[in-house]
């Protein structure tokens, strides 16, 4: 059957390359048995050839043998990528699922002991004893045992809140000479300590006004330093409003001539507690007002 030969000369040449090999093999498979395998007849019917039947037959055969080829061919080579007919479809990698973070809920908590710009909300304004108050504006910046408005608390137009004083206190009778003038025993009541400062020398005072914070009952007294005071002339340059536990120390001073000193003076459980708010005749009125909200919003205990 040399026509079958001659395509599998064809075949066999196109299919020279090395990557061809395994269609190579099938081919010559396909083609060797269509050589050595009998023509069969029908059962029971006599078997009809002719010339152009056979020619018919072997072009037959030889189409068949391209066409199984081209089918094993492109199976075992496949297309290079970016060329030929299209391979298998990659499995898409799944997207991974975003995860919801859980959403943070604001704390109520008062922020720790004032240290530098106060944002508005509650403070702990002190832990012995625990005092915390709600800074009502911007602007107030907060410090150990004092909170003040603008960083600024000097004369003519700061204004600032310092305190509290909770221990026994001792209140001078002359608050430029205060080392030689301090009382022998210590003020324990809110009247006692109320008119101890009402009656300091050079200084003048208010008329006291009953006040309650955080169901805690006492008096505010306001106080001025003189404005030609000279605080040079005083005892260790200090003008002195109080002391606590000991006569050797002005815990409470002023900073400047015309401060004037509001104290708000509670009754905490037995024990005078005195937080001062200090200001001056140049400090504009709303910062007074804040101030004196910020007392007013204490509260006390843990």
């Amino acid at each position: 059957m040399s026509t079958d030969r001659d395509t599998t000369r064809i075949v066999r040449s196109w299919l020279r390359s090395d990557e061809h090999e395994s269609a190579d093999r099938v081919v010559g498979t396909v083609l060797d048995r269509l050589d050595t395998t009998p023509q069969r007849r029908a059962t029971g019917w006599p078997a009809r050839r002719t010339t152009t039947m056979n020619r018919f037959l072997t072009f037959g055969l030889g189409a068949a043998a391209v066409v199984v080829l081209l089918f094993f061919g492109s199976r075992l080579l496949g297309s290079p990528s970016g060329t030929g007919g299209p391979g298998p479809e990659p499995t898409p990698t799944p997207e991974p699922t975003a995860t919801a973070e859980p959403s943070v809920q604001p704390s109520v908590e008062p922020s720790p002991t004032p240290v530098g710009l106060l944002p508005e909300g509650p403070h702990i304004f002190s832990d012995t004893p625990a005092i915390t108050v709600t800074i009502p504006a911007p602007d107030w910046y907060g410090y150990e045992g004092f909170i003040v408005k603008n960083d600024f608390s000097d004369a003519p137009d700061g204004a600032g809140m310092i305190g509290p004083y909770a221990g026994d206190k001792y209140v001078p009778e002359d608050p430029c000479q205060w080392s030689t003038t301090m009382p022998d025993a210590p003020i324990t009541t809110v009247d006692e300590l109320v008119a101890a400062l009402g009656s300091q020398a050079s200084r003048e005072a208010s008329a006291p006004v009953d006040v309650t914070v955080d169901g805690y009952a006492g008096k505010s007294i306001t106080l001025h330093v003189p404005d030609d005071a000279v605080f040079g002339d005083c005892d260790q340059g200090q003008f002195c409003t109080l002391t606590e536990d000991t006569v050797a120390i002005c815990h409470r001073y002023s900073q400047d001539p015309g401060q004037i000193d509001e104290l708000w003076i509670l009754d905490v459980d037995g024990v005078p507690m005195v937080i001062d708010a200090a200001y001056y005749e140049g400090t504009p009125a709303e910062h007074v007002e804040e101030m004196r909200a910020i007392i007013e919003s204490a509260t006390f205990g843990e």
